[in-house]
């Protein structure tokens, strides 16, 4: 398939998601690529967390070979956690992904090369599909879900009020 092709597909795709999204009363905004963006990116504001702080959904398709293309869409689900990781605590907060990374049903947490916190799970739908909305929307439930009920966990550690093993054990 074509690039371009490819990029259009996805585009749609995104504005199909973005109609969803929209149903549900989310704030939306869907980004183009560009020479500054890569591939094209919905953003979607979702409930604040517990200290009110903003949080947002980044759903974008990625980039497949040739063969892969005409089989599968994955679109990634991305959302940076709303604190920051002190300096030196890098290590507690691995372990503790580690932990709480083998109790998630979907998707993983992890620290990126900004050390920015995240979670992040990748939707795998046939290339001749389309987005159904019940089913998307259960998924983003989940998805928030997951963030709600362990990103305090990883805050804890990584700002250094508590150690990993201590919130490990309370974890189990």
């Amino acid at each position: 398939m074509l690039p371009d092709l490819v990029h259009a597909r996805h585009l749609a795709q995104l504005g199909l998601l973005k109609d969803i999204l929209d149903e549900t009363g989310l704030a939306t905004n869907l980004l183009e690529k560009s020479e500054a963006i890569p591939l094209h990116v919905l953003m979607a504001g979702f409930q604040e967390d517990k200290k009110g702080r903003e949080r947002f959904l980044h759903f974008s398709f990625l980039p497949l070979n040739d063969e892969e293309i005409g089989a599968i869409q994955l679109l990634q689900i991305y959302s940076t956690l709303p604190f920051h990781l002190q300096e030196g605590r890098r290590g507690e907060v691995a372990s503790l992904l580690l932990e709480i990374n083998t109790r998630l049903p979907i998707g993983h947490f992890g620290i990126n090369e900004q050390n920015e916190l995240h979670y992040r799970y990748v939707y795998s739908i046939p290339a001749t599909s389309t987005f159904e909305s019940e089913e998307v929307l259960e998924i983003l439930s989940l998805f928030v879900y997951m963030c709600d009920m362990f990103a305090e966990h990883v805050e804890l550690v990584a700002s250094g009020e508590a150690d990993a093993e201590q919130v490990i054990q309370a974890l189990r």
